[in-house]
């Protein structure tokens, strides 16, 4: 091949390379969306402050019907991708009605936080480790609880895994790869999700500053040493039910199906509450 001929080669390779970069980037890249119902609106006591997570500021909120009760558990809520706290706002609302003190917060990208040029689940990961470091110098010797929904919850194992200060976890809808959940989302837009997530994979480890090895919650769900409950809808369409068994069968912990319910509304089913409420009691 001539000189030319190569040359031109490596800028076709080249262009190829910076095209599939961008979509990478595209598709890991979230945009802020305002909850449809804010803490204001509950009408529930609350305080408005910001953690720091390395470089960004995390929108978060401390809730709670007034008493004071330092000597039981805080919940700390995790949302989902592309979500905000206003997605658990609904869960939150009855675990508050019921005597709990719960704190919500934006991951990074989301909800009332500056947008973000890549979010993946190691950064929620590191947001959440960034909240529950918050928390337990706020509350020293306060038991913590996690209760992580969706890529929350996958946030949620990998932060139990890695030795977070966590008394107990709690999964609702929470996917068991997260490379597979992407492949499922994008085949659900109608392209072919597998081969997308396998050519995109490489630029998504540079973000990650790694492979997704150590960010598989199937993988690392057996390193949880704490009381684990699993919640799975049994009407999502998003994270379906065989995510739900992946965990059960990795941790060992068998999952619980809520009825009639797909992957946002599980959180407002008064089961949901129940089981909650019923495990916290539960040591």
């Amino acid at each position: 091949m001539s000189s030319l001929g190569l040359l031109l080669l490596g800028t076709v390779v080249l262009l190829g390379v910076v095209v599939l970069d961008r979509v990478a980037r595209h598709l890991v890249r979230p945009v802020p969306v305002q909850p449809d119902r804010t803490v204001r609106d509950t009408g529930l006591i609350y305080e408005d402050f910001t953690v720091l997570s390395g470089s960004h500021r995390l929108h978060a909120w401390l809730l709670s019907d007034g008493e004071v009760r330092h000597e039981e558990p805080l919940l700390i809520l995790a949302h989902g991708w592309g979500a905000s706290y206003g997605t658990v706002l609904q869960l939150a609302e009855p675990l508050v009605d019921e005597g709990h003190e719960v704190l919500l917060f934006d991951m990074r990208g989301h909800g009332r936080n500056k947008p973000a040029s890549f979010v993946t689940v190691r950064h929620f990961k590191d947001d959440l480790m960034s909240v529950l470091g918050y928390a337990g110098k706020r509350f020293p010797g306060r038991k913590l609880i996690v209760i992580g929904h969706s890529f929350g919850g996958a946030a949620s194992v990998l932060a139990a895994a890695d030795g977070a200060d966590i008394d107990k976890l709690v999964l609702i809808a929470a996917p068991s790869d997260v490379l597979r959940i992407t492949a499922e989302y994008l085949t659900d837009k109608g392209m072919p999700g597998r081969l997308v997530v396998w050519v995109l994979r490489p630029f998504w480890w540079l973000r990650n500053a790694g492979t997704f090895r150590s960010l598989t919650p199937s993988r690392r769900i057996s390193e949880v040493e704490v009381p684990l409950l699993i919640i799975q809808p049994e009407d999502d369409a998003r994270v379906t039910r065989d995510h739900a068994r992946q965990l059960s069968a990795a941790s060992g912990v068998p999952h619980h199906v809520v009825p009639h319910c797909d992957h946002t509304s599980v959180l407002g089913a008064t089961m949901t509450t129940r089981l909650v409420t019923e495990f916290l009691y539960t040591w």
